[in-house]
């Protein structure tokens, strides 16, 4: 005859006792307490969330239900054109907007006669795959621009860090606000090296080039922004 193992032995006895579970516990089953409920697990905040479409559903109704601009629900979900939504289409709704992460810094005068004459430079060396405005395929408020993983970023211009983490499609971004209402964007990198509320001088290295978010191949997207409004980069960049 087999003997039962250790664990069944002991599962059997439980039931066949039918007495309280409870860790040194003498009461009787029936007046047990109840074990305390665990607290339940806070999962961490996702920057996005995801909107499945409805057969009818437009992307202007969309934008306004959750309080976001049709030009970013276009951008980061790589429409081109609004009309042609399908239902079912899975889109990526972000919680926050850059406007929302841009806030108002005190610059000394120095600072800001020092930076005017900065002007813009370009923040890694690569060949532009995307432009900014509409294209075939998506409306882009910056430029991609093909780089080696893991080369330099550098900072395009003296500024103050507002925003270094994970955005959402965008992956690790960073952001930097500087005089004038301007603030310049750094996205899909490999690796932040900044903090938010570091100084830091034009030139100098804040991330590494990589291909996260929802980047296919390692790729800078860079942005600059007048007063929360992008504007188009090439206007501003020195040649290299």
């Amino acid at each position: 005859m087999k003997t039962l193992s250790p664990v069944l032995m002991l599962i059997f006895a439980v039931l066949y006792a039918g007495g309280c579970t409870c860790p040194n516990c003498t009461l009787p089953t029936s007046t047990c307490p109840a074990p305390s409920p665990r607290p339940p697990v806070k999962k961490p905040s996702s920057p996005y969330r995801i909107h499945v479409v409805s057969r009818g559903e437009t992307l202007w109704r969309i934008s306004k239900h959750y309080g976001v601009s049709l030009h970013d629900l276009m951008a980061v979900n790589h429409i081109a054109d609004p009309s042609q939504l399908v239902a079912g289409t899975r889109l990526i709704i972000p919680k926050v907007s850059y406007k929302s992460t841009v806030k108002k810094t005190a610059f000394t005068p120095n600072q800001k006669t020092a930076i005017r004459r900065e002007g813009f430079i370009w923040p890694v060396r690569g060949k532009v795959v995307t432009f900014f405005g509409k294209t075939k395929s998506k409306v882009s408020k910056g430029i991609d621009i093909q780089a080696p993983l893991g080369a330099d970023v550098k900072a395009a211009q003296s500024g103050k860090v507002i925003y270094s983490g994970v955005y959402g499609p965008f992956g690790r971004t960073v952001i930097l606000q500087h005089p004038r209402g301007f603030s310049s964007v750094y996205a899909h990198n490999r690796e932040n090296l900044i903090n938010v509320g570091q100084w830091v001088r034009q030139g100098q290295t804040i991330a590494t080039v990589g291909k996260s978010g929802h980047a296919a191949y390692p790729i800078l997207h860079f942005e600059i922004r007048k007063k929360s409004t992008a504007v188009d980069p090439l206007l501003y960049l020195r040649s290299p």
